[in-house]
């Protein structure tokens, strides 16, 4: 329910102490913010703007968010050994196939991620509090997570934009680890 999700934020808010956000925000005032890109370089928010589509740099550098039931992964649902989703801006991997599952939110959601994939940051935007998911590596956002909907046997759903993610068949590169966001809390 939307109560369990707030008051998993709240936890994570007090267990943050507010500076993930506070940091991330003094980021963007800055202007000249520096992610990891693809190659494991760093790239300015300049560079991110040429590199991305106008709608992916929204969604990705802005935090947007893409109109529901509109992305092309929302009824996409690989085999589970068919591919893995990775971040659309660095190409990290950050979800297998399997972990996909149709909660009828309108975006694509998973139940969990690649092990130490995503980190989170609360979220206070829109008058409420909520768990932002981000790429670890380049920032990205992605979307965010909630938990108490009891929609998978771990609870946890990740609400993620279509435009923060790339499918991409084959292996995964490396070992597939995953975990829940919780354990992150």
């Amino acid at each position: 329910t939307a109560a369990s999700s707030m008051r998993s934020a709240g936890l994570l808010l007090r267990r943050l102490g507010g500076a993930a956000t506070g940091a991330a925000r003094q980021a963007r005032r800055a202007g000249g913010a520096r992610a990891m890109s693809a190659g494991g370089g760093e790239k300015s928010e300049a560079e991110w703007r040429q590199e991305l589509t106008s709608a992916e740099y929204y969604v990705l550098r802005q935090k947007g968010t893409e109109p529901a039931h509109t992305g092309e992964y929302d009824k996409f649902y690989p085999e589970a050994d068919e591919g893995y989703f990775a971040c659309r801006a660095c190409k990290q991997p950050l979800y297998t196939a399997a972990a996909k599952f149709n909660s009828g939110c309108g975006w694509p959601a998973f139940d969990r991620c690649v092990k130490d994939a995503l980190k989170i940051a609360v979220d206070n935007s829109h008058g409420m509090q909520r768990v932002e998911i981000m790429c670890n590596n380049c920032g990205g956002h992605l979307g965010h997570v909630f938990h108490g909907e009891r929609l998978t046997a771990n609870d946890e759903r990740h609400c993620v934009n279509s435009l923060s993610i790339k499918f991409v068949k084959g292996a995964m590169p490396g070992e597939t680890e995953e975990e829940t966001v919780r354990t992150k809390m």
